[in-house]
C-alpha cells in the first residue's frame, strides 16, 4: 500500500511499522474524521487457514473488550481479498523503550503496573487471555494512560512519536507466532511446555515484566531460547533483595508469588494481584506523607529514599517496637568504628587507619560489584532497526560513519554491484559508485565521516583499496594490493590494512609511507584488523590452518610482537571493532557451539563474551560508531524447502517439505537408490542430516548431538552416507550407515574438507581440500578410510564423479579464468578442459544420469532455474520455469533422473543496533 491508496473506506497516510503478521499503516477515516491504525495481514499469514481462524477468534474476543487501558478494535474486514484490521491509533512510547531510556521511579512503576493489571483483569473476566505480556506490548501515552496492545493482534505505534515498533528488550526476546505463542523471556512454564494456558499464565508473564521494571533485568536469562526456557522451567530468579535498586519488600513478595512455577501456587486471579498492588501503593504513599513510622525519630520517608535510589531498612513489627538503644544502634561497619573512636580516643589513630582500610575495601567491593552488574548490559538494552528493505544488499558489505549519521552499503542487481550511502535517520540515499563488474568489499569511513573506503577486486584477482567522497565524486585507488576494511589509529594519522593475507601493514592516511608491522606465521592468514583506542595495539582476526578456525590476536605496534587474546576459537570472524573505552571488542563471528554468525561483545582482556544478537538470522560484517553506541551489520535470512521434479523439461516440480522458517537442504541433499532424499536441516545453530520419501512422507532425523553435518552423498548400493562434519572440531569427511549409525572419520588432515562425491562402485570419495594458505585442490580417499590421494595441484573445487566412475569433473582455475576439468579418478594428467561459463557460474552442478550433460542452475533477476548443458556442445535446455525464489542445492537420481532441489528465498539487508545503557 502507498500513501493515498484506499483500503475500504480508509485512506492510507503512511506506513508506520511491520510485524510478524503484516504491515501497519496510519490511515484516515473520513466518515468519522479520525486517524486510525490499519493492520494488513501478510499473504503467508492469511493463506494459513488455522492461523487465520485462531486470529479471527481472538480478534472477535478482543474487540468485545471495552476498557480505557485496552486498545480498541474498530473493524475486521477485507478489501479485494486483502484482509485487514482497523483499530485505535495510539501515540506514545512502549514500556520497553521507556525502560531503556531510564529506570522507572517506584511510584511510576506501581501506577503503570496497576493500569496493566486493571486491563488484564477486565480481559480475563471476559475470558480473554493475552498470552504475550511484555513491555513492548504496553504503550505509555504522553498523558500517563497505559494501553495494552496485541491480544494476538498488532502493534500500532507511530515511529515519529518515539515509540519503538517491534523493539527487542533483551538479547533473547523473540516472538513465535505458532501454537506455542508468546515471547520466550516472559513465558510461563506451562506456556513454554506447549500446554493449554489460562489467566494464570498471564499472571506469571506479568510477574516477569514487573520483575524487570523494578530491577532493570529479566528474571530468566540465557544465551539462547533453549537456555531461557530451561531457566523458566527449572531455576529461580535472582532474589530482588540482591538488586542494586532498592525494592520495597512487599513488591518483592508480590512478584515472588506471581512467579511460582506451579500455577496453583500463584495468584489465582488478576483481581487478587491488583488488590495487593493497590494496597502496596497506598502504604508507600502513607509512608511518604507521614514518615516511615519506625519509632527512631527519623523524619525521612521510605518513599523518598526509594525515589532517590537510596537503600531502605526493612523492619518487622518487633523492630518497630524495640527499645531506643536498639533503634539508635549503628547498622554499618563505619558506624561501629566511629562509636569505637568515641569510646576510646587513645585508640583513635588505630581505629582511623582501620576505618580507612575498611572504607577503601568497601568502596572497591562496591566498584567491583557495580562493574559486574554493568558489564553484561553492553548492547543488551538496545534498539534493533532495519535500515534497508530491498533484500539485495551484498552480505557483509555495510559500514556506519563514526558520527552515526550515514551508512555505506553494496547492492547487487543483475549480476553487478554498486556502492550506496544512506542516512540512518531518513530514507534519503545516494549511489556513489556506479554498477560495474567489480566486486566491492571491506567498507569503512574516514574518522571525519567524509570519505568511504572500499576494496575492489582487480583483473589479476588481487584486491586494492579505493576511496570516494561519502556524498559522491570520483573514486581513486589509495593502496595497490591491499585488503580492507582499513582501521585508523586513534590520532587518525595512519591506518592498518592487510596485504596478500599474510602481511599486516600500516600507512599514512593518504596511502604513503607503507610499513610492514607483522607477518603471519606459516598456516595463518590475517582476516581483518582494529586499532586499539590507546594506539599501542592492533587487534586482528587470524585464520589458522591448524584447526581451521579463526582466532583473535593483538599485535604490538612498536615491535610487531603477537599475543593471543583470551577468547575461544571461532569458525569464522567477519567483523571486529574496539569499544571506545578499550575494555572490549564488538565481534561478528560464528561460534563453535551454535555455528551461527551472530554479533558479540568480547571483554578485554578476560576474553569473556556476551551476545548482542541471538536468533536464527545470519549476521555478516560489523561497523561501529565513534562513541561505541551504535553498530551496523547485514542480516541475512534464508528460507528453504525441498522440491522434487520428474525427468524432462515439461514436468512440473512439487514441494515435499513445507516447514515455515526452516532451511531444508540449504547445505546439501542426495538421492538414495531407493528413491529417498537425504538432506540437511538447519535449526538453532546446528545442521543435521534427515531422510524423507520423494512424496514427503516418513521424514526422519539421522544425526543427533554431533555439531554440524552437511554436503551428504549416498553410495550407489544405498549402504553409506558420506558428508562433512565438525563433530571433532575440524571440518573433515565422515561416513555413516544409511540409518545414521556407525560413524567413521575418513579424513583427518588440518584444513577444510568439503563437497564429497562417491564413485559409482562405492570404493572412493572425491572431495575438495582447502589448506592453510587458502589453496583448494581435489583429493580422493577410500570409503573405508586410509591415506588420501591428491588429484590436482591447481586451484580447483566442487568435484563430482561421472556416472561411469572414470572421471571427476571440477571447477578448475580461479578468478575470471574458471573452466571445467575432467580428471581420471585413478590419477594422472587432465583428460579434457571444458569452457562452459554458465556451468561454472552455478554454485553446484551435477552429471546427468546418462553422463552426456551437466545440470546446473542459472540466476536471472534474482530468480534461479535449472538448465541442462550437453557436454558435446549445443544449446542448453531449460528444465524449470520458476518466476520467483532461489535454488540453493540440487541432486539427480541415478536411477530415474528425477531432480531434488532446495528452493526458497534469500534476502540480505542492513540492520542497526543502538545501545541504550
Amino acid at each position: 500500500m502507498n500513501t493515498g491508496d484506499w483500503l475500504g473506506r480508509y485512506k492510507i497516510v503512511r506506513k508506520i511499522g511491520e510485524g510478524g503478521m503484516g504491515e501497519v499503516f496510519l490511515a484516515e477515516d473520513p466518515k468519522l474524521n479520525r486517524q486510525i491504525a490499519v493492520k494488513i495481514l501478510s499473504a503467508d499469514f492469511a493463506s494459513d487457514s488455522d492461523r487465520m481462524m485462531r486470529f479471527v477468534h481472538e480478534a472477535i474476543s478482543a474487540s468485545a473488550l471495552n476498557h480505557p487501558n485496552i486498545i480498541t478494535i474498530y473493524e475486521i474486514n477485507d478489501d479485494n481479498d486483502i484482509p485487514f484490521i482497523a483499530m485505535e491509533f495510539v501515540e506514545g512510547e512502549t514500556l520497553g523503550r521507556r525502560m531503556k531510556a531510564s529506570p522507572l521511579a517506584v511510584h511510576e512503576t506501581l501506577d503503570v503496573a496497576i493500569q496493566i493489571a486493571t486491563a488484564l483483569a477486565a480481559a480475563h473476566e471476559a475470558s480473554v487471555v493475552h498470552r504475550d505480556i511484555k513491555p513492548d506490548n504496553m504503550i505509555l501515552r504522553p498523558d500517563g494512560l497505559v494501553k495494552v496492545l496485541d491480544f494476538g493482534l498488532a502493534k500500532q505505534v507511530e515511529r515519529t512519536s518515539g515509540a519503538d515498533f517491534e523493539a527487542r528488550t533483551m538479547h533473547n526476546v523473540h516472538t513465535h507466532p505458532g501454537l506455542v505463542m508468546g515471547t520466550v523471556a516472559y513465558m510461563s512454564p506451562e506456556q513454554a511446555r506447549g500446554k493449554l494456558v489460562d489467566a494464570r499464565s498471564d499472571i506469571f508473564s506479568f510477574g516477569s515484566m514487573l520483575y524487570q521494571m523494578v530491577s532493570g533485568r529479566l528474571p530468566f536469562i540465557g544465551e539462547n531460547d533453549v537456555d531461557v526456557v530451561g531457566s523458566i522451567l527449572h531455576k529461580e530468579p535472582r532474589p530482588l533483595s540482591q538488586s542494586a535498586r532498592p525494592i520495597p519488600h512487599d513488591v518483592e513478595l508480590l512478584i515472588k508469588k506471581s512467579l511460582r512455577k506451579n500455577r496453583d501456587e500463584r495468584y489465582q486471579t488478576m483481581r487478587e494481584l491488583l488488590a495487593d498492588l493497590k494496597e502496596i501503593r497506598e502504604e508507600l504513599r502513607l509512608d511518604s506523607k507521614h514518615g516511615n513510622g519506625n519509632g527512631n525519630g527519623n523524619s525521612g520517608s521510605r518513599m523518598d529514599d526509594l525515589e532517590r535510589g537510596m537503600p531502605t531498612e526493612r523492619m518487622n513489627a518487633a523492630d518497630v517496637n524495640s527499645t531506643s538503644e536498639l533503634s539508635m544502634a549503628p547498622r554499618t561497619l563505619s558506624g561501629i568504628l566511629m562509636n569505637g573512636i568515641k569510646a576510646h580516643p587513645v585508640k583513635s589513630l588505630g581505629y582511623s587507619v582501620l576505618l580507612s582500610v575498611a572504607l577503601a575495601g568497601a568502596l572497591y567491593g562496591a566498584y567491583r560489584f557495580a562493574d559486574s552488574l554493568r558489564q553484561p548490559e553492553a548492547f543488551q538494552t538496545m534498539r534493533f532497526e532495519k535500515l534497508t528493505y530491498s533484500g539485495n544488499v551484498v552480505s557483509g558489505q555495510a559500514a556506519v560513519s563514526p558520527d552515526g549519521k550515514y551508512f555505506a552499503y553494496v547492492v547487487q542487481n543483475g549480476g553487478e554491484q554498486s556502492l550506496w550511502v544512506k542516512q540512518t535517520t531518513t530514507q534519503s540515499n545516494l549511489q556513489i559508485v556506479q554498477p560495474s563488474g567489480a566486486k566491492f568489499s571491506g567498507l569503512s569511513f574516514s574518522p571525519d565521516s567524509d570519505v568511504v573506503y572500499f576494496g575492489s577486486v582487480e583483473k589479476d584477482n588481487s584486491e586494492s583499496i579505493f576511496q570516494v567522497p561519502a556524498l559522491g565524486g570520483n573514486s581513486r585507488k589509495l593502496i595497490a594490493d591491499g585488503k580492507g576494511p582499513i582501521a585508523f589509529s586513534p590520532d587518525n594519522k595512519r591506518f592498518a590494512f592487510v596485504r596478500g593475507g599474510t602481511l599486516l601493514m600500516t600507512a599514512n592516511n593518504d596511502g604513503s609511507d607503507q610499513r610492514l608491522i607483522a607477518k603471519a606465521s606459516d598456516g595463518k592468514q590475517w582476516i581483518r584488523t582494529a586499532w586499539s583506542p590507546d594506539g599501542t595495539r592492533i587487534a586482528a582476526a587470524v585464520f589458522s590452518a591448524d584447526d581451521s578456525n579463526d582466532h583473535l590476536v593483538e599485535i604490538n605496534v612498536a615491535d610487531g610482537t603477537e599475543q593471543a587474546v583470551a577468547s575461544p576459537g571461532w569458525l569464522r570472524l567477519r567483523g571486529l571493532a574496539w569499544l571506545p573505552n578499550g575494555n572490549g571488542m564488538a565481534v561478528n563471528g560464528r561460534d563453535l557451539d551454535t555455528q551461527l554468525a551472530q554479533l558479540w561483545i568480547v571483554e578485554y582482556p578476560t576474553g569473556a563474551r556476551h551476545r548482542i544478537t541471538n536468533d536464527l538470522s545470519v549476521y555478516q560484517g560489523l561497523s561501529i560508531t565513534a562513541n561505541g553506541r551504535t553498530l551496523v551489520s547485514t542480516q541475512q535470512n534464508t528460507l528453504s524447502n525441498l522440491w522434487v521434479k520428474p525427468e524432462g523439461a515439461e514436468q512440473a516440480a512439487a514441494k515435499i517439505t513445507s516447514e515455515v522458517g526452516k532451511a531444508d537442504g540449504l547445505s546439501g541433499l542426495a538421492w538414495t537408490p531407493t528413491g529417498k532424499v537425504v538432506y540437511t536441516v538447519r535449526t538453532s545453530g546446528t545442521e543435521d542430516l534427515w531422510i524423507i520419501n520423494r512424496d514427503g512422507t516418513d521424514n526422519r532425523q539421522l544425526t543427533f548431538n554431533s555439531r554440524s553435518n552437511w554436503s551428504p552423498d549416498v553410495s550407489a548400493d544405498g549402504r553409506y552416507i558420506v558428508f562433512v562434519s565438525s563433530r571433532n572440531g575440524n571440518l573433515n569427511i565422515w561416513r555413516t550407515g544409511i540409518d545414521g549409525g556407525n560413524a567413521l572419520q575418513l579424513t583427518k588432515d588440518a584444513g577444510t574438507d568439503a563437497e564429497p562425491s562417491i564413485s559409482p562402485d562405492g570404493r572412493w570419495v572425491a572431495y575438495q581440500h582447502v589448506d592453510g594458505n587458502n589453496m583448494s585442490t581435489i583429493w580422493k580417499v577410500s570409503i573405508d578410510g586410509g591415506d588420501p590421494v591428491q588429484l590436482t595441484t591447481v586451484y580447483s573445487e566442487r568435484p563430482t564423479v561421472s556416472p561411469d566412475g572414470q572421471f571427476v569433473v571440477c571447477k578448475y582455475g580461479s578468478g575470471s579464468d574458471i573452466k571445467l576439468a575432467l580428471i581420471p579418478i585413478g590419477g594422472g594428467p587432465l583428460t579434457q578442459i571444458l569452457d562452459m561459463p554458465s556451468v561454472t557460474r552455478s554454485r553446484n552442478f551435477r552429471w546427468s544420469a546418462d553422463g552426456r550433460s551437466f545440470i546446473y542452475f542459472e540466476t536471472k533477476d534474482q530468480v534461479d532455474n535449472l538448465w541442462s548443458q550437453p557436454i558435446a556442445g549445443g544449446k542448453p535446455v531449460k528444465l524449470t520455469e520458476f518466476e520467483t525464489d532461489r535454488i540453493f542445492r540440487f541432486d539427480l537420481s541415478p536411477v530415474d533422473g528425477q531432480i531434488a532441489f532446495a528452493r526458497g528465498s534469500d534476502t540480505s539487508d542492513v540492520v542497526m543496533v543502538s545501545d541504550f545503557r
